[in-house]
């Protein structure tokens, strides 16, 4: 049994009981959906609503791959380019992918309201501050754009934003106020029962091990059984190598650390958020913060090469405590590891469809909202054959993708570098 003991999403779940494994080979359903995190159980849910005869299969438990692993920030925007950039590089679609990421926090908040989800969701706003003058030149013009595109968007000056999130020094931010937070795997558990209630079906402890093509129709074959279906669909995003090469093969692994900590006291962050807000700078040593529903702080950093857990607990720790200006150093009991599936492209969503086989990655650092929304849209696009919002993947592998893998564990060494380099290059300009 894996040890989730020091994953603040499992530690604190209740206990949530375990649905039985796939075995024998007389089952059969319409859909097949494969992979039960935040995608997978949200296109679950929707088709389940709808009324389709619906399987979900899951190689573990519910939430057990990176969807358990993520800090719990949801975030309407992009983790790399703004809204103009995606359009530009994702052709037609791309205006349909802006407006389904800009608008993924809102429509996720507005689903655990409408459904009556309890996932410790908070919805009030997510700050990105800048770290530097050409920082807050970049978050100014990210503003715009997502202005003209109808979406109510701040910008704050040094001092708005020092107040609203009790961090010093930096010269400015934006403000989303759709964003927030959320505990993934309530989420994930939560929309999951009201999907069985609804009609749906849910194998746990089923790895998949071969789809196979049997005349119209799909066999599904794990260790212990089979189930036919006219349509799969593959939610398992960067564990998807056995399932669709094609898929995996265009994503960059990027390991990530999350830590919590004790609960802080209240008189010690009456100068921090004290909602569901949170905050993710523009530096390329990136700084994250918010506070859980018990006053635990949650943060995060990049898997380096060469650097230990504990050594990236202290390190955490240390941020803490500086970056926020704690009266001392934070315990951290929770830390756990995950994978952030980035697409080589960098494209926010992409997509395959194979025949009656459709399949998608949407993580890219933003993983929360666009997943739900990812989910949603497929369970569309099965149910009335209304095309996703994310472009289809280019059936020939990107050429760097290669190079991309074997740099993303060197990358954060560069990291505080960079953001060095940048800031002597911004106080050069000013003389």
């Amino acid at each position: 049994m894996i040890d989730r003991s020091h994953n603040l999403w499992w530690a604190s779940a209740d206990e949530h009981p375990t649905a039985p494994s796939l075995q024998g080979d007389d089952h059969r359903s319409d859909i097949v959906v494969i992979g039960a995190g935040l995608m997978g159980t949200t296109a679950t849910q929707a088709l389940a609503a709808a009324g389709a005869d619906v399987t979900l299969i899951e190689a573990g438990r519910i939430g057990s791959g990176a969807s358990s692993t993520p800090g719990g920030f949801v975030v309407p925007h992009f983790s790399v380019g703004n809204p103009l950039d995606i359009i530009e590089r994702t052709g037609d679609v791309g205006e349909r992918l802006v407006h389904a990421a800009g608008g993924s926090a809102a429509h996720l908040f507005d689903k655990i309201r409408m459904l009556g989800l309890q996932c410790d969701a908070r919805q009030d706003g997510w700050y990105q501050p800048a770290h530097s003058p050409g920082a807050l030149a970049n978050i100014e013009n990210i503003v715009r754009q997502w202005r003209d595109l109808g979406f109510a968007v701040s910008l704050l000056d040094a001092a708005q934003t020092c107040r609203r999130t009790g961090v010093e020094g930096y010269r400015g931010s934006w403000f989303a106020p759709t964003g927030g937070t959320l505990h993934p795997l309530r989420y994930c558990r939560s929309i999951m029962d009201l999907a069985t209630a609804q009609g749906a079906r849910l194998h746990e402890n089923s790895p998949v091990v071969a789809i196979e093509r049997q005349g119209s129709q799909y066999v599904v074959r794990t260790g212990k059984g089979s189930i036919s279906a006219q349509r799969i669909l593959v939610c398992t995003n960067g564990l998807s190598s056995g399932i669709t090469p094609r898929l995996a093969s265009s994503i960059v692994p990027l390991g990530v650390w999350q830590c919590a900590t004790a609960p802080i006291p209240a008189e010690q962050r009456r100068h921090l958020f004290q909602g569901g807000e949170a905050l993710s700078d523009t530096r390329q040593d990136l700084f994250t913060y918010r506070f859980d529903i018990e006053g635990r702080l949650i943060t995060g950093a990049l898997d380096a090469f060469g650097i230990s857990p504990e050594l990236q607990t202290k390190r955490m720790a240390k941020r803490l405590q500086q970056q926020l200006r704690l009266s001392e150093r934070p315990a951290i009991p929770y830390l756990w590891f995950g994978t952030s599936s980035i697409s080589a492209p960098r494209y926010p969503a992409t997509l395959v469809i194979d025949g009656g086989i459709v399949a998608a990655s949407s993580c890219n650092a933003r993983g929360i909202a666009l997943s739900v929304v990812a989910g949603d849209s497929l369970a569309r696009y099965l149910l009335t054959g209304e095309q996703p919002p994310m472009p289809l993947l280019d059936a020939k592998p990107h050429s760097h993708t290669w190079l991309q893998r074997r740099l993303s564990r060197f990358y954060p060494h560069m990291a505080p570098i960079l953001d060095r380099i940048e800031e002597w290059r911004d106080a050069v300009r000013r003389k």
